[in-house]
């Protein structure tokens, strides 16, 4: 059709041009058809799993997790043998009536003599005016006063029979 048949009619007709293609400029890649050849299949976990990336992944994370259980194993394991290796030792018995003696001053605020009940690591401590407090034996050698004295004591007799406190006083059984 020639223009002035085209311009007559009212009609404009285009004839269409082939595309240009644009040169890229950098950056990324254009998506790429997935659908095609072996990309179809990498939807799929299993298959993603066998291509070499997906196979040194599960690999890393299988060595990771192989690392760490045998970290936790290994320590679970030492720890326990150690808690097997000491031997529960007796608690000593620390009941009975002790007499201080050393510094005066504490001895006359805390009180002169003392009676130890004892109920495992459990002590009950009752002075001659009617104090009462709670001790606990925080090993086979040493003890922790709470609330009245609030003091530490470590039994220094191999016999139980002398403790010496953190306040300078040292109580011998009577």
């Amino acid at each position: 059709m020639s223009t002035s048949t085209a311009i007559a009619s009212g009609r404009i007709e285009f004839t269409p041009r082939p595309a240009v293609p644009v040169p890229q400029t950098g950056g990324r890649r254009p998506p790429s058809d997935r659908n095609t050849g072996f990309n179809r299949f990498r939807r799929y976990p299993l298959v993603r799993l066998l291509t070499p990336r997906g196979y040194r992944r599960v690999r890393n994370v299988a060595q990771f997790c192989t690392f760490a259980a045998l970290s936790c194993l290994t320590t679970v394991l030492f720890l326990t043998s150690i808690a097997a290796a000491q031997p529960n030792a007796a608690l000593p018995n620390l009941a009975g009536t002790y007499k201080c003696e050393g510094d005066e001053t504490a001895c006359g605020w805390s009180g002169g003599t003392f009676t130890v009940t004892q109920s495992g690591p459990d002590l009950e401590i009752k002075n001659e005016k009617g104090d009462i407090g709670h001790a606990k034996l925080t090993s086979s050698i040493s003890l922790s006063a709470g609330p009245i004295w609030n003091m530490l004591g470590t039994i220094v007799s191999p016999d139980n029979r002398v403790v010496q406190w953190s306040n300078g006083t040292t109580w011998r059984k009577q």
